[in-house]
């Protein structure tokens, strides 16, 4: 990277200029207060508790850190939760301002696999043994739910129709049963809607975090008689009734009733567990047309970054009292570094109502984008490798009015940048950047943030520690 001049850097200079007489005196008691707070304390310096010299905290705008920001989409699926969504004409707290074209509405597959063909049975002589002559009577399903990801305004219903047609667990969407490269099936009716009424079952949101669906003796014999080696299915398509919910699942399982031939006046329950999940909506979320940034939402975005770093800062007039100008940068003198960015409004239909997390990790490759391998993770306290990222709590993109900021640790990749190297001496192959989710896809839900256009756009927060001899 060249060395370039960043003219308006925002400063916060706070000179703190200590003498070596006065560390010294206080080492003691400084050596037992570094270990509780040598990672809680920005301005700390992998020396010592507190660097001797001259600490400034500088705030880059971000035309001077970074050139370019760039939104991609479609990374994963929907089948990839391993859960699901249930939503009816939702659109968030306040559905006046939204069209009904723009409500959203989704709808979870659920595929059962075979049911067991074996259970262990307490016989007439109180002897347990294997009973492989089983009549299935009824049937339940069973719904769990996350009530921190669920959007109820109260009692919500939920109705369960059998799916006839075929589909395919990956790859359906709310229009595709299969959406592959060799095959696209439409779906008869979109969302996979139109199929037999199996039942509803009611949640409480407020103090349930389930809830059952009965099935009938005829469908539960008709699904026993059906074997996954001649490409019969069993599923099952969950849809709220009541409009303006959106219901976050955990599982779905099967329960039946089943009478064994080796006690028939007995009546036991055996699970038959669902072989595969995912879930349709409509409508999908469109790319921002307003250049802001976007991460998280299944398929999941990511907002790609193109940094350019300073190393040598000519101004403004504090840090130059301080240091004197220009002053080189290099990556012993970072003590902290946080990208900053200013949350924003999702669409209704998909603003958090559950904590996400965010990752931000080095693109290996940028002419490939977007498909270019990722280097390892650069998120969480001091850019701590392995760290699971930031956390992002729902009541950051509301509609409070007041200003909110998120900063993202990312102090270990501003050193490799500074440096060109990582810190194991590996070089550093490009300084373009992806901010995603810690995984892809983590929610139906997405983070928004302001972008470079914006009135707040993202900075990049340093806190510089110079030694005496260091400056002018």
């Amino acid at each position: 990277m060249n060395a370039r001049v960043a003219p308006r850097a925002t400063v916060l200079a706070r000179a703190a200029i200590f003498a070596r007489s006065v560390v010294l005196a206080f080492a003691a008691a400084a050596a037992l207060f570094v270990a509780a707070c040598r990672e809680q304390l920005p301005t700390a310096s992998e020396e010592g508790l507190v660097p001797v010299g001259t600490t400034v905290e500088v705030a880059l705008s971000f035309d001077e850190f970074a050139t370019r920001a760039r939104i991609y989409g479609g990374y994963g699926r929907p089948s990839d939760l391993g859960g699901g969504f249930l939503a009816r004409d939702f659109a968030g707290a306040d559905p006046s301002n939204v069209a009904p074209a723009d409500r959203l509405n989704a709808a979870t597959l659920v595929d059962f696999g075979d049911f067991p063909l074996v259970a262990s049975v307490r016989d007439t002589t109180g002897t347990t043994r294997p009973d492989s002559s089983l009549t299935f009577l009824s049937g339940r399903i069973v719904v769990s739910l996350d009530a921190d990801g669920s959007v109820a305004p109260g009692p919500v219903r939920v109705l369960a129709h059998e799916v006839v047609e075929p589909w395919d667990r990956i790859t359906a969407t709310w229009r595709l049963a299969v959406d592959s490269l060799d095959q696209r099936t439409p779906w008869s009716q979109p969302g996979a809607a139109g199929g037999p009424q199996i039942g509803t079952g009611t949640w409480e949101p407020a103090s349930e975090d389930s809830l059952e669906i009965a099935l009938d003796s005829a469908l539960v014999a008709a699904w026993s008689e059906r074997r996954d080696s001649a490409g019969e299915r069993r599923s099952a398509r969950l849809i709220p009734l009541d409009p303006g919910s959106r219901l976050k699942l955990r599982s779905v399982r099967l329960w039946l009733d089943v009478q064994p031939s080796l006690a028939p006046d007995t009546v036991i329950q055996v699970l038959a567990p669902a072989r595969g999940t995912t879930f349709l909506y409509d409508p999908p979320p469109a790319p921002p047309t307003d250049a802001s940034l976007r991460v998280g939402g299944a398929p999941a975005w990511r907002s790609v970054l193109d940094l350019d770093v300073p190393r040598r800062l000519n101004g403004p007039p504090e840090l130059c009292a301080a240091v004197g100008c220009p002053v080189d940068i290099d990556e012993e003198h970072v003590s902290y570094a946080g990208l900053v960015l200013s949350p924003r409004r999702p669409a209704p239909a998909f603003a958090p109502s559950d904590s996400l997390t965010m990752d931000v990790r080095l693109v290996l490759a940028p002419s490939f984008l977007p498909k270019s391998p990722l280097g390892p993770s650069n998120a969480g306290a001091g850019g701590t490798p392995g760290f699971a990222g930031t956390v992002l709590t729902p009541d950051l993109f509301d509609d409070s009015g007041t200003e909110k900021t998120v900063e993202i640790p990312v102090t270990r990749l501003v050193r490799d940048l500074l440096r060109g190297e990582t810190a194991s001496g590996d070089p550093v192959p490009s300084a373009t950047v992806a901010l995603l989710s810690t995984f892809e896809p983590l929610s139906l839900e997405y983070a928004s943030f302001e972008g470079p256009d914006s009135p707040t756009p993202p900075r990049l927060r340093l806190i510089l520690s110079f030694p005496p001899t260091d400056g002018g």
